[in-house]
């Protein structure tokens, strides 16, 4: 679990404005000493990784961890907001001394966690959460600079360079093994991005991809694409985020310290923004913005190797 305990003693609303929140009932925040503390997440995400995205948020707090094994034998997910009470008020009785292992497959809440998370839940998540307001006037700067404000596609190209992804009979753009039994190749790609654009009616394509990539044999991937695919453009290039930001001049927008985290957020937000978004099966990246998608009634979301 990771709790947001305000330096200063006092609650933290900014938090709020970011990330989907519950609090403990003020009787419960007395039995348990967590007075102010507020839910963040409950996952096996790790502590500093929780201070760079509240960092990269402008949010100035801090995070606490605490670990907790739930004695909650055959429940799959957490599906209401009382079972989410239940899990903190775990936490805070085992102590703050008190050392707990933490299974990675118990019930747990949070953006990152949608796996094991009870879907309603999840999408009444998804509807009240936004990104910073720096992230949304970057993305907005973006689309503006590259597409004028008209429609486009968006589409995250996952490629990886471990075989996690792969599994025999069932392509994915995650696998990088050679063979159609394994991976779908550039040819592919480039071919579904172009009856994916012509489906949404759109002139535009942006493609959000990792860049460079993980994989020598993608090297000329990106290029490739961005020559033969009419209308599209990626800025996955960091610096060539910044550049682009900076000659926006749009109020609000990152224009400076550019991070490969924060290119990721202003990413995800043009996906989870545009007029129709083709992804990566098994990527947890493609499945955040498709949740996100989904909670804000945006249809025309596809898959790599699946339809149209």
């Amino acid at each position: 679990l990771f709790l947001h305990n305000p330096p200063s003693g006092t609650p933290c609303p900014q938090v709020q404005n970011y990330v989907p929140t519950a609090t403990l009932p003020p009787e419960d925040s007395q039995r348990h000493r967590l007075r102010d503390h507020v839910l963040l997440s409950a996952s096996d995400i790790k502590k500093g990784r929780v201070a760079t995205y509240l960092a990269e948020q402008r949010v100035p707090c801090c995070p606490t961890k605490r670990k907790l094994k739930p004695d909650r034998p055959g429940e799959g997910s957490v599906r209401t907001l009382a079972e989410v009470r239940t899990l903190v008020a775990e936490a805070a009785a085992g102590g703050a001394g008190k050392k707990t292992a933490f299974d990675p497959e118990a019930p747990m809440l949070g953006w990152y966690s949608f796996f094991v998370m009870g879907k309603p839940l999840l999408l009444d998540a998804a509807r009240a959460f936004q990104r910073a307001p720096h992230v949304r006037a970057s993305a907005t700067a973006v689309a503006r600079s590259l597409f004028g404000g008209e429609p486009y596609l968006a589409v995250h190209l996952r490629r990886e360079a471990t075989q996690l992804g792969c599994s025999k009979g069932s392509p994915s753009v995650l696998c990088p093994l050679n063979g159609s039994e394994w991976t779908i190749d550039t040819a592919a790609v480039e071919s579904h991005i172009r009856r994916a654009a012509a489906a949404a009616a759109v002139t535009h394509v942006y493609i959000a991809t990792i860049w460079p990539p993980q994989h020598r044999k993608y090297d000329g991937e990106l290029p490739r694409l961005l020559q033969g695919v009419s209308g599209a453009a990626s800025l996955s290039d960091g610096a060539a985020m910044s550049r682009a930001l900076r000659a926006s001049g749009a109020a609000g927008a990152a224009s400076k310290g550019m991070t490969r985290y924060l290119q990721s957020l202003i990413e995800q937000e043009l996906c989870a923004t545009a007029t129709a978004f083709l992804g990566s099966s098994r990527s947890t990246w493609t499945g955040n913005i498709q949740l996100q998608r989904e909670a804000a009634g945006l249809g025309l979301t596809t898959f790599f190797g699946k339809g149209p």
